[in-house]
């Protein structure tokens, strides 16, 4: 073996900086390992300057308690802290840096300078340049640390040109300073760049913190939660479905107080927004987690940002339960004078557990009526099943019916508020739940075909069939094999018998096929009764009279989601009385 590929030990200096990448990455990188720390202090107020983007000046300082002068030194040597003593701590930690390398990997690529004074003693200084020890001796300094770090990677010049623009590394590090401000409420934060003023939170509760890092187009538009789940405790804010976001950066997740990425949780808040939001959008939220120290493995990543629980499932199936029971007091969408429906049209709504008052549409009238059988839209339905019809309760609003909008809007009259309602996504809402929700061990109710129909399929229709069988059952279609390529139909969902049957089945086919488009990562069955909801029920130009009208808003307060269809889409809208008196300039 040659000399050049021999093993040997790297040099000190090498070991560093490739130890500092793995902390190190950018800029944002070193601002959260110092806030981290400041917080580990017990800083009430924590203030971060940046120049350069990052990369020639970080400057963090805090009101903690400071280090003594003895433990300066070792503060910057790798694998030095003062939060671990033995192995089994790393079951139950509570404190944020615990790995004992931030300051060591921050040091090995920078010229850092840290002045600190404990409470009742002198203030002392130390200077570390590219993990060299250049200065450590006595200072002036209020209580409290500062950290100033400059020329970021000036001796690793390779890492320092994938750094971005400085515009887009200071935005990166308002992102991580607007995150451990969520994780600590009750302290407060300040960052500038260049002097000027990026973020200032003060001291609040965590509601209000939730909000103002949601920023002011959703803060408006919010719901809170709050409950006991899987040994702990879960807190959040929600924006509503009608401020869904194109993106994921509006979604903050907090683990004892620690900002992590969490799949798990991220899951477990879109399924809880399952049908209520289009599956474009993403919801709007700050959900924070409380556990036992031993349930959470926080030493799974470097950087610390990613963690994992030992009770996966049960606690995804509680968040989705407690938000999705959160998100059940949403009302209805409404229109403000010189607005549209949707984000940024609809009025403040109240926090959860908050009484609303006469003046908001999210009072005693207008939340879900309990969940009871939903009555058929026509005759030809349900009238065999004689299901009693179910009072609707005082939450739900009593809405009169006026008429008709183009064929495709039923028109109210709620207390002299003027509500729209999407008479086709509606229906889609009402017949998409009966389908789920009125299976049985052999499936949704099945209207067997007087005469069974022969259906010709396709090669690909004839592969899904075989893929789909249990699913097409669940949902009410019953398929015989008739020959090469050929199947007979013998029943169809009880729902869709007006429809006709050889289309429907088609049709519904036609949605299931391939991996792609809006529905592609639910279940088969799902999918289904979507697609045989969508088909089925009345469309837009159907004509409809009084009676089918009032029929079907009976059916919707009876539906578990009402104010949406399974697209995200709002089934109605309101527009307040008061608002239209404005704008006939009846009132001021």
């Amino acid at each position: 073996m040659s000399e050049g590929h021999r093993i040997h030990l790297l040099p000190p200096s090498a070991a560093e900086r490739i130890a500092a990448g793995e902390v190190v990455e950018r800029p944002a990188s070193v601002v959260k390992e110092l806030i981290e720390n400041s917080l580990d202090a017990g800083a009430r107020w924590i203030t971060v300057e940046v120049g350069g983007g990052g990369s020639r000046l970080i400057r963090v300082t805090d009101d903690g308690e400071g280090l003594a002068v003895h433990d300066l030194a070792l503060a910057f040597r790798r694998f030095a802290t003062s939060k671990i003593r033995t192995s089994d701590d790393l079951l139950r930690i509570l404190t944020y840096g615990f790995r004992g390398e931030a300051l060591p990997s921050i040091a090995a690529v920078a010229r850092v300078e840290l002045v600190t004074r404990t409470p009742g003693a002198e203030a002392s200084r130390i200077v570390i340049v590219g993990g060299s020890q250049e200065f450590l001796g006595p200072a002036s300094g209020p209580p409290g640390t500062t950290v100033t770090v400059e020329d970021l990677f000036f001796n690793t010049p390779a890492r320092r040109k994938f750094l971005k623009s400085p515009v887009r590394e200071v935005a990166v590090i308002a992102e991580t300073v607007n995150a451990l401000a969520l994780a600590a409420p009750d302290v407060a934060f300040r960052l500038t760049d260049e002097g000027r003023e990026i973020l200032w939170y003060p001291p609040e509760p965590f509601a209000n913190r939730a909000r103002r890092g949601l920023g002011p187009a959703v803060a408006g538009h919010t719901l809170e939660v709050s409950a006991a789940i899987a040994d702990g405790a879960l807190e959040g804010v929600l924006g509503t479905p009608q401020v869904a976001q194109p993106r994921r950066r509006h979604q903050w997740f907090l683990v004892n107080r620690r900002p992590v990425r969490s799949p798990l949780l991220a899951r477990g808040l879109a399924q809880a927004y399952h049908t209520l939001i289009p599956d474009d959008r993403y919801p709007a939220a700050v959900l924070a987690l409380n556990l036992p120290p031993q349930d959470v493995d926080a030493n799974v990543h470097p950087r610390k940002t990613e963690v994992r629980f030992t009770q996966e499932r049960r606690l995804f199936d509680e968040i989705v339960r407690e938000v999705r029971r959160a998100l059940h007091r949403v009302p209805l969408v409404h229109v403000v004078p010189g607005g549209r429906g949707g984000p940024g049209a609809s009025g403040p709504r109240p926090a959860a557990g908050e009484g609303a008052g006469a003046d908001s549409v999210f009072d005693g009238r207008w939340a879900r009526a309990e969940t009871g059988p939903i009555p058929p839209l026509t005759s030809a339905d349900d009238s065999a099943q004689g299901a009693p019809a179910v009072a609707v309760g005082a939450r739900w609003p009593s809405i009169r019916v006026i008429g008709q909008l183009a064929r495709t809007y039923i028109v109210g009259d709620s207390g002299g508020d003027l509500v729209l309602i999407d008479q086709h996504a509606a229906h889609e809402r009402i017949l998409f739940e009966r389908l789920l929700g009125r299976r049985t061990s052999e499936g949704a109710r099945a209207q067997g075909l007087v005469s069974p129909v022969i259906v010709q399929l396709g090669a690909a229709e004839a592969m899904l069939i075989g893929e789909a069988d249990a699913a097409l059952r669940a949902i009410g279609f019953e398929v015989e094999a008739f020959g090469p390529g050929t199947v007979r139909l013998t029943a169809v969902p009880a729902i869709a018998v007006g429809r006709a049957p050889e289309h429907l089945f088609r049709a519904c086919l036609r949605d299931l096929e391939g991996d792609g488009g809006p529905h592609a990562g639910r279940s088969l069955e799902e999918r289904l009764a979507i697609a045989t909801a969508c088909h089925t029920a009345v469309r837009a130009g159907d004509p409809l009279d009084t009676r089918m009208m009032t029929e079907l808003l009976d059916a919707l307060a009876r539906a578990e989601d009402p104010f949406s269809c399974f697209h995200g889409r709002p089934t109605m809208i309101q527009v307040r009385g008061r608002d239209l008196e404005r704008w006939f300039y009846r009132r001021g």
